[in-house]
């Protein structure tokens, strides 16, 4: 029995909701994990396109680490707001403007993302602590503090 089309992000997403006032940790890769995105003028659009839909009131957002070919976030949702709404928003609006400081065409990012829920503040302070850590896991750096590509509304040492 073949059980691989039953195991799509699409369909394990089926029947999930999205709860204002939670934390969540998401992750969104690029398109076939083409490594974009570390150039100062690249990260510095994701950021600003997450201070955008914190400032158009549809998320929070706690941290963001900006990894080569992905992007860690913990972001708490705004009222009637849902994950795929502000997550379709966020890519479409970043894709357009980084594809077009790269001078490049076609998808940047992957279809759907991977997320998880964050129930109490244990978790919340590991989960920051894992995305800081996550340049440290990778080689890219010795320090977190010597990666330049983060921004946490919490200071960490």
């Amino acid at each position: 029995m073949n059980f691989s089309h039953k195991y799509r992000s699409q369909n394990l997403r089926k029947g999930r909701i999205s709860i204002q006032g939670v934390y969540y940790h998401i992750i969104i890769c690029t398109y076939q994990r083409q490594q974009l995105l570390t150039e100062n003028k690249v990260s510095s659009i994701i950021f600003s396109t997450f201070d955008w839909l914190q400032t158009d009131n549809r998320l929070l957002w706690i941290c963001i680490m900006v990894m080569p070919d992905h992007v860690h976030t913990v972001i708490k949702l705004d009222e009637g707001q849902t994950l795929p709404k502000v997550l379709h928003s966020m890519k479409l609006f970043s894709a357009r403007k980084i594809n077009k400081h790269l001078s490049r065409r076609g998808s940047l990012w992957q279809k759907g993302y991977t997320d998880w829920c964050i129930r109490n503040e244990t978790t919340l302070n590991k989960t920051i602590r894992y995305c800081y850590m996550n340049p440290v896991r990778q080689g890219l750096v010795t320090s977190p503090r010597n990666y330049p590509y983060w921004r946490c509304k919490y200071d960490l040492e």
